[in-house]
């Protein structure tokens, strides 16, 4: 079936695609642009490429926002739309991971995330690339799971990542070290409601002690639940049938 073609977007199935020139992490006022088209989605989908000094072959995704001066500008998070994201772009030679909260846009009210190639221009030109993001998008499946902010480690948020390949569970934002100076009692509430997340996992090992401390009585004070990752695991355990085998 191919792409219709509408007044300022194509048309696909349930999907709809908006082709445009602009710097998608300078994008404002988005959600009523779409409401301009008589477009209301549940979810959107930025499809970007990645860059990285690193050169490394990556697929990947995350979350918008930014945390500056203990002020957060944080967009709607889609946890289980990245979560099945990143259970369909095996590909190989390419890493594999979901990264940090990171730049804009910082105001979306629907649920969204950055779907990316990386790192070089090589793998943005990579054919097989392009498609192995193009069908994973097209393949969304929205299951509700529990939903954890994350906080510590690197960018690539290493641990959170595999947690989401080995526990049936999804995050929301997440905060790596290197972001941990902005992160306070007013951005861990808005990150909890922009990802309706009811659970907290902390990348203990990557923490300074204090700032361990000092996160675990942020979300004492919200009554949010820290769970270990060997308590994710045995809490919400993978299902027989997951999106990788359908």
């Amino acid at each position: 079936m191919p792409w219709e073609c509408k007044e300022g977007y194509r048309s696909y199935g349930r999907w709809r695609l908006i082709i445009h020139d602009e710097r998608q992490s300078r994008l404002i006022g988005l959600d009523d642009r779409l409401a301009e088209l008589g477009l209301q989605p549940e979810m959107a989908v930025f499809a970007s490429r990645h860059e990285a000094k690193s050169g490394l072959p990556w697929l990947g995704g995350h979350f918008t926002g930014i945390l500056e001066d203990g002020v957060s500008m944080l967009s709607a998070a889609a946890p289980c739309g990245l979560r099945s994201f990143l259970h369909n772009i095996a590909l190989p030679g390419f890493a594999v991971s979901a990264e940090a909260t990171h730049h804009g846009p910082v105001d979306m009210k629907t649920p969204c995330f950055f779907a990316e190639i990386g790192s070089t221009p090589k793998e943005w030109q990579d054919r097989r690339a392009g498609e192995t993001i193009a069908r994973a998008i097209l393949a969304l499946e929205i299951k509700e799971r529990p939903v954890f902010l994350g906080f510590g480690g690197g960018h690539y948020v290493a641990r959170q990542t595999q947690l989401m390949f080995e526990a049936d569970v999804a995050f929301g934002h997440l905060f790596s070290n290197y972001q941990m100076a902005g992160v306070n009692r007013d951005s861990v509430d808005d990150a909890c409601c922009k990802s309706k997340a009811t659970y907290a996992y902390l990348d203990r090992k990557s923490l300074r002690s204090e700032e361990r401390k000092r996160i675990e009585g942020i979300l004492a004070e919200l009554d949010l639940p820290v769970l270990r990752g060997r308590e994710i695991r045995a809490k919400f355990p993978l299902q027989e049938i997951e999106e990788t085998t359908k």
